[in-house]
C-alpha cells in the first residue's frame, strides 16, 4: 500500500524525488528503508528508475515488517483458584483463627491467600471481618 503511495506521489511532484516522497515515508511500515533506498539511490537516476528500485526493495520488507508487527500470541489463561471450602465468619473470628481452622497453622501466607481471594467482600483491613460474611477458602 505504501509502495502505491510512492509511486502516485513521485507521478505528481515537480520536485525532486525526496521531498515528494518524505510525505508518504512517514506512513509507511517500512519507513527506514524507504529512506535509505532513495537517498541511494535519488542521486543518480531519474524518478521513474527511483521509484522502482525503492518498490523493489520496500516491498518484501513492508511485508515482512507487517507481518512481525502482529504476532499471533495466543491469549492467556486466567484460572480462578480452586475453592476448598466456604466459611462464614462467627462473632471474634480473626485471619489467623480461620487459616488454624482450614490448614492447621497460622502461616501468614496461607491468611494473606485467603485475604486476597476475599479482597472485595473484606475490604482494605483484612483485621476486620464482621460476623455473617461468606468468605471463600482456596486450597493450600
Amino acid at each position: 500500500m505504501a509502495v502505491k503511495k510512492v509511486k502516485r506521489a513521485v507521478k505528481k511532484a515537480k520536485k525532486p524525488i525526496k521531498k515528494a516522497v518524505k510525505k508518504v515515508v512517514k506512513k509507511a511500515p517500512a519507513k527506514k528503508v524507504v529512506k535509505k533506498a532513495v537517498k541511494k539511490v535519488a542521486k543518480k537516476a531519474p524518478a521513474k528508475k527511483v521509484v522502482t528500485k525503492v518498490v523493489k526493495k520496500a516491498a518484501p520488507v513492508a511485508k515482512a515488517a507487517t507481518a512481525a508487527a502482529k504476532p499471533l500470541v495466543p491469549a492467556p489463561v486466567i484460572t480462578q483458584p480452586r475453592i476448598k471450602a466456604w466459611h462464614v465468619v462467627a462473632a471474634g473470628d480473626t485471619p489467623s483463627t480461620i487459616t488454624q481452622k482450614y490448614y492447621g497453622s497460622t502461616e501468614p501466607a496461607k491468611w494473606t491467600a485467603i485475604y486476597e481471594i476475599n479482597k472485595t467482600a473484606i475490604g482494605p483491613d483484612p483485621n476486620q471481618l464482621r460476623p455473617g460474611m461468606v468468605l471463600r477458602i482456596p486450597e493450600a
